[in-house]
């Protein structure tokens, strides 16, 4: 597929990782002899349709992204674009559409936003998503929950248990058309919202939603254990190779 003049890629990479412990970051940590990130740079560079690549990293982090990641996995023919992030993901996401809108992008420019955490995404899953986005305006990977669903209040107790048919886990890739991401988020700036997801943003707007079918394996490296279910999957992939 070529390259699509107006598909720009933004991969979220600012956040802590507080869940994961120790001292190096989770995007930076080996997975199958490569930093997790660049496991997920690697899957969207081959598809080779973004005008623009953005990484928002952790304030100061520049060198060390360059080293771990950029240095030894990707060759200087790549144009990969650094942008420093802020406290919350929703805050580093914005500053790479402020970025994005002082060069006046087009309106109907397909954004599609990543997490650099999940490196197992897959070509058709990406693809799926951005397609949707181009027809529809905004669309999002999700997966049915495998688990019962509980509503508990503050001391644990449960206060309902919701049909969990009616909820899907939602996962990125996400692909707005610019002009619908935009206003999204400088409406959740003036109204001082914050979501837990690009999506939630978009859906205030009224605008609908189309939710593509993700995939299981498209985990996000939160804790030690997922990191050892990612290298159980690499294992299973390349045993069918």
């Amino acid at each position: 597929m070529k390259k699509e003049q107006n598909a720009v890629l933004l991969i979220a990479a600012a956040g802590q990782g507080r869940r994961m412990g120790g001292e190096k970051k989770k995007i930076y940590l080996s997975l199958a002899g490569k930093p997790v990130l660049a496991h997920t740079l690697e899957v969207f560079l081959k598809l080779n349709i973004f005008s623009q690549v953005i990484v928002i990293i952790a304030p100061r982090e520049e060198d060390t992204f360059r080293k771990r990641v950029l240095d030894p996995f990707f060759s200087a023919g790549k144009q990969i674009f650094l942008l420093e992030g802020g406290e919350e993901r929703q805050y580093s996401i914005f500053n790479g559409l402020q970025y994005l809108h002082k060069r006046k992008i087009p309106e109907e420019s397909v954004v599609c936003i990543h997490d650099g955490a999940r490196p197992l995404v897959s070509e058709p899953l990406i693809l799926s998503v951005y397609q949707e986005a181009l027809s529809t305006g905004a669309a999002i990977a999700g997966i049915p929950l495998k688990d019962t669903i509980k509503e508990v209040d503050c001391n644990l107790m449960v206060l309902n248990t919701p049909l969990r048919d009616s909820f899907m886990a939602i996962q990125t890739p996400q692909c707005f058309k610019f002009s619908i991401l935009w206003q999204a988020y400088c409406k959740a700036k003036e109204d001082n919202f914050l979501g837990s997801d690009d999506s939630s943003l978009v859906e205030r707007l009224g605008i609908r939603v189309r939710v593509v079918p993700g995939n299981y394996e498209n985990l996000k490296i939160t804790t030690p254990d997922d990191l050892k279910v990612a290298e159980a999957y690499l294992s299973s992939r390349r045993s069918f190779k």
